[in-house]
């Protein structure tokens, strides 16, 4: 039996960045949904599920962290990653994680990887602990 690829959703309104991360997601292992608006990602929320969220910070009539925000209210225990091009002095405690969006791909792998391992840590210890 395979284990599923952790299931990913990108969301930003830079179509050629959101498409290419998510052919690295591909390669590197990774299933990867794209949004464009903070709309769309919502919708995509109710009806599928996700293992991190990856999130621009700058989306058309929003912040990435009031998105955050209304993220964790309907998931609450998904990670979420905002990506930005600059360095963001606000923070949010729906947010687990910054990355610049300079700092290349490997940090972004590592930082999905990290997240995805202690879910499925946390998943395997509940499942024990019932």
């Amino acid at each position: 039996m395979t284990t599923p690829r952790p299931k990913i959703l990108s969301i930003d309104d830079n179509q050629v960045l959101n498409l290419m991360r998510q052919k690295v997601l591909a390669i590197s292992g990774f299933d990867c949904d794209l949004a464009y608006t903070a709309e769309q990602a919502l919708a995509m929320l109710l009806t599928s599920h996700y293992d991190v969220i990856l999130l621009d910070y700058y989306l058309p009539g929003t912040t990435g962290l009031q998105v955050a925000n209304t993220i964790s209210t309907i998931r609450p225990a998904l990670p979420i990653i905002v990506v930005t091009g600059e360095e963001i002095h606000e923070r949010c405690d729906a947010i687990h994680s910054y990355l610049i969006k300079g700092d290349g791909p490997e940090v972004l792998l590592q930082k999905l990887n990290a997240l995805v391992k202690s879910k499925s840590m946390m998943k395997t210890m509940h499942a024990v602990a019932s």
